[in-house]
């Protein structure tokens, strides 16, 4: 089963996942299922719509691209997922606050789940949050690189 936390990666890595041979809507990071994933870059291109904001990451290994809908209250899909009114009126109050916080040139968090789109990986956002530490990027950077070494590249691949 894939893990549900959010894996912190570099752009490149998520770039390359390829999808899972036996999980939908689910990738493999060296052999494991991977639904989610955390990442720290600058917005170096934004696009708004109506019902979401679409902008790319770039955290200095590649290019993310990422989606965030803002369309709760009218959407079928989220209203499908039998929420109550209120539930979704709160979820779409925090996606119109967090999609104001999306500026070219910020450097934000990001967390959601890897979905493809076009035939291209991006991340759909769970939630986001503006880093005002420029060093933020950086510990990123080394909490990618700490955990591949010593937890990621140590788990044993999933089975088929």
């Amino acid at each position: 089963m894939a893990v549900s936390s959010h894996e912190r990666l570099f752009a490149s890595d998520l770039l390359s996942l390829l999808p899972h041979p036996h999980l939908p809507a689910t990738f493999c990071c060296k052999g494991r299922p991977l639904l989610k994933a955390e990442m720290v870059g600058v917005v170096v291109s934004l696009d708004s719509k109506e019902r979401f904001v679409r902008f790319v990451l770039d955290d200095g290994s590649g290019l993310v691209p990422c989606i965030l809908w803002t369309n709760h209250s009218t959407s079928l899909y989220f209203n499908k997922k039998k929420l109550k009114r209120v539930q979704i009126e709160v979820q779409a109050e925090l996606a119109l606050e967090e999609a104001n916080e999306v500026k070219l040139g910020r450097l934000l968090r990001v967390q959601g789940r890897i979905t493809c789109f076009n035939q291209q990986r991006q991340l759909t956002v769970g939630s986001l949050q503006p880093e005002i530490d420029a060093n933020a990027e950086v510990l990123h950077w080394l909490d990618c690189i700490c955990l591949a070494s010593s937890f990621y590249d140590m788990l044993p691949p999933c089975l088929p």
